[in-house]
């Protein structure tokens, strides 16, 4: 389970340094929320030893917090990445083609806009009708 542990550790270690401001949070056993253990950047590598999670700084220190303090341990950014607005559209008379998400040409009437419930792709865009 050790051996497991680290080598998912250091794999999320690996593709999360890609990202400079990202940071290891941690959900502490005791209700504590998103507390930071260290921001990737200034991390070396991660290991769990002797029942604890150890932190080596590319300075040379360490740090280590016990596992079973901890409730979930993961990387995350302050800022928020995805979906930050969305716009209500209504489908042109003008579409070349609806798709559905396998691809497959949908025979519609496009001008009456009365598509069923789904998402499509219209165009080359993803569309969401309610």
């Amino acid at each position: 389970m050790k051996k497991i542990l680290s080598i998912a550790a250091a794999l999320m270690l690996s593709i999360s340094a890609f990202a400079e401001d990202y940071s290891l949070y941690y959900d502490s056993t005791n209700g504590t929320t998103n507390s930071v253990l260290s921001e990737v950047s200034k991390l070396q590598k991660l290991t769990f030893e002797n029942g604890n999670v150890v932190l080596t700084y590319k300075d040379g220190t360490t740090s280590s917090t016990a596992i079973s303090d901890i409730k979930r341990l993961f990387f995350s950014t302050p800022e928020t990445v995805g979906i930050s607005e969305v716009e209500e559209e209504s489908i042109s008379a003008n579409a070349k083609g609806v798709y559905d998400l396998t691809g497959r040409k949908l025979n519609v009437d496009i001008k009456s806009n009365k598509l069923p419930k789904g998402i499509y792709i219209v165009d080359g865009k993803k569309v969401l009708v309610k």
